[in-house]
């Protein structure tokens, strides 16, 4: 990788630090520096990977690994050993996974930052990964997620009704949590009485009950759904249906009648039919306790201040041509600029596709309809799905065509 691939301009503190005379600093001060210019810059996680005779520095910005900086192995020895001591690990290089965590802020800042840290050890050194462990972003409105009017006015009838489930689909890191905590957050206004079963509760949520897991002392999700539908409760939140355990905890929550929300891992809005087959849920069972399916993915916001109007690359004509789509005359690119910090892209939408199940959609469960079926007919009766809402936010300008092809979505049926 060549010297101009780096963004050192994303760690205008640390890079001056590493230059200077190493005798009259801290222990920990490049440390300090380089969390102050990830928080800066927006990343999620600072990853410092080893090579044999160096050290890259790289920030999650986005979703996506951003170079910013290679350093000389020496120095990020340093830096790995004073974030090893921050979360009160050994130091001494080991063979074996360690993790710990320490909280910090800025100085100036009263608010204190929680930080994980994983130290692993490759061929070439000790990787380190620093993960900022901060509650996800809630937004006002359910559309400011980016959802369509259209999907938003199922989800608000769905909220109006009782007795059915609510999933939030998606593969890890697509913002179903944000999803997720902004629906809570749109029941908090209203006179509604929200539960949640949770293990672990990793955010506290003003206005909601929230009841953690603990198999130490007997509370299971079984016997944990009993206790909350004692409670009384409009609306049941399971945080993720991981096992047959929270499925059937799911399940007993929607048979009282109450609606129930929660997450799970699937490719698409028809892959959690085969999700939940897979957890040992009956057809039956699927089909009288599903509701309501939004399924999504993240991309990247091209940015507003230098996002340009562009012919499209060969690449991305080819790809539409060959899934029956006929490129457009223009698409955006973004060159990058300061307002982005050189990216072309800053923030993150989704990407989504909502899928409110009909009688027939049911009937074609009850029948063992494959995800093919499913799929073929939300598409015969105008669904918009995850790929088609992406084109259309490319074809608006709110991302590239580029980051929604990366994205995963299923293409036809």
């Amino acid at each position: 990788m060549s010297e101009e691939s780096y963004n050192r301009h994303l760690l205008p503190a640390l890079w001056p630090l590493l230059e200077a005379e190493q005798s009259t600093r801290g222990a920990t001060l490049e440390a300090f520096a380089l969390l102050g210019d990830a928080l800066r810059s927006r990343a999620t996680d600072v990853h410092l990977d080893p090579e044999h005779e160096a050290y890259r520095i790289r920030l999650r910005i986005d979703g996506r690994i951003i170079d910013a900086l290679r350093i000389d192995a020496a120095q990020g020895a340093r830096l790995v050993n004073q974030f090893k001591v921050l979360a009160k690990l050994n130091p001494v290089p080991s063979l074996l996974t360690a993790e710990g965590s320490f909280h910090w802020s800025e100085e100036g800042d009263e608010e204190e930052i929680f930080l994980r840290v994983t130290a692993v050890h490759c061929v070439a050194g000790e990787k380190l990964a620093v993960r900022f462990l901060a509650p996800p972003q809630t937004f006002d409105d359910i559309v400011a997620l980016g959802i369509g009017e259209e999907g938003a006015l199922g989800i608000r009838r769905w909220m109006d009704a009782t007795g059915s489930m609510l999933l939030v689909a998606g593969p890890t890191g697509a913002g179903k949590t944000t999803t997720l905590y902004t629906l809570l957050g749109q029941l908090q206004l209203t006179d509604s009485h929200v539960v949640t079963l949770e293990n672990p509760v990793e955010y506290s949520i003003p206005g909601i009950n929230q009841i953690q897991v603990d198999l130490d002392h007997g509370l299971d999700f079984a016997n944990g759904t009993r206790s909350l539908l004692r409670l009384d409760p409009d609306y049941v939140l399971i945080g993720e249906i991981r096992d047959r355990e929270s499925a059937l905890a799911a399940l007993s929550v929607t048979s009282s009648g109450r609606s129930l929300m929660g997450t799970l891992h699937s490719r698409d809005a028809v892959g959690v039919v085969t999700s939940m087959r897979q957890l040992g849920l009956t057809d039956g069972e699927i089909s009288a306790n599903l509701g309501l399916i939004i399924a999504q993915r993240l991309v990247r916001r091209l940015c507003q201040h230098c996002r340009e109007q562009v012919p499209p690359e060969r690449s991305d004509c080819e790809w539409l041509e060959a899934i029956g789509h006929a490129p457009p005359a223009l698409t955006w690119s973004a060159r990058g600029c300061p307002q982005c910090d050189g990216l072309g892209f800053r923030g993150r939408i989704g990407v989504f596709e909502i899928w409110q199940l009909s009688p027939e959609d049911h009937a074609r469960i009850l029948r063992h309809a494959d995800e093919s079926e499913l799929r073929r007919s939300l598409l015969e009766r105008g669904v918009e799905l995850m790929l088609a809402d992406g084109l259309a936010k490319a074809e608006a300008g709110v991302t590239s065509l580029r980051e929604v092809f990366r994205m995963g979505a299923i293409l036809s049926a």
